[in-house]
């Protein structure tokens, strides 16, 4: 099935959702009592979710029950986070003409939802795909494309993070690597994506490039 336009993919933590300070807020509070004591959340910062629990002291197999706890509890702080400025005017500009997007992201189902509705974007997506592999997406972008009917060079993916650009050049998908969210710019020019977005405003001219 070909689409005139790009199927765009969007992750949400960092690329939708500014939700750093709740992130780095909530693993802090899971941390050790000496890692709290030592820890500046500034730190933290353009280091992925990955990096910060790592940095905090969790290892790998604590990481699953860290992160679903997260998620859990961010349901009652949703309402109190914001998109990027500038992301509500993209999303209505690539609905309005007639791309399909989803988000594919770690985060549940339920916080997106609700984060979506409560900021009016909810009616904008064709199908939110969450609580998708930790430790990669390339599987769950793959079923994504498959169930939908989309060819990889159909598609775009937008995120914020490293294992973002690893998972869609693993599959051959374009990225677009956006540099206000958790990861460090410097890294994601290292990791090469197919474009690196400095604002939200840059999104859909690179979009119309795939």
């Amino acid at each position: 099935m070909k689409h005139k336009r790009p199927v765009v993919i969007f992750d949400f933590d960092g690329t939708i959702a500014d939700s750093f300070d709740y992130v780095a807020d909530f693993l802090i509070t899971q941390a050790s009592e000496e890692v709290q004591k030592n820890i500046k959340k500034e730190s933290l910062r353009h280091l992925s979710m990955l990096a910060m629990a790592r940095s905090l002291g969790f290892s790998n197999w604590q990481l699953p029950l860290v992160y679903l706890r997260g998620r859990s509890r961010m349901h009652k702080a949703i309402k109190n986070l914001q998109p990027y400025q500038g992301i509500s005017e993209l999303l209505h500009e690539l609905h309005s003409n007639n791309y399909l997007i989803f988000v594919l992201s770690s985060n549940n189902r339920k916080n997106i939802n609700a984060f979506l509705r409560h900021n009016n974007l909810h009616g904008l997506f064709s199908k939110i795909y969450g609580s998708v592999g930790v430790f990669g997406k390339a599987p769950a972008m793959r079923r994504l494309l498959k169930a939908n009917k989309v060819a990889f060079e159909d598609a775009v993916y937008i995120g914020d993070e490293l294992r973002d650009v690893e998972a869609a050049q693993y599959l051959g998908l374009p990225i677009i690597a956006v540099n206000w969210g958790f990861a460090r710019p410097e890294d994601l020019i290292n990791q090469k994506p197919t474009f690196i977005a400095k604002k939200p405003s840059e999104l859909l001219g690179f979009i119309k490039k795939i």
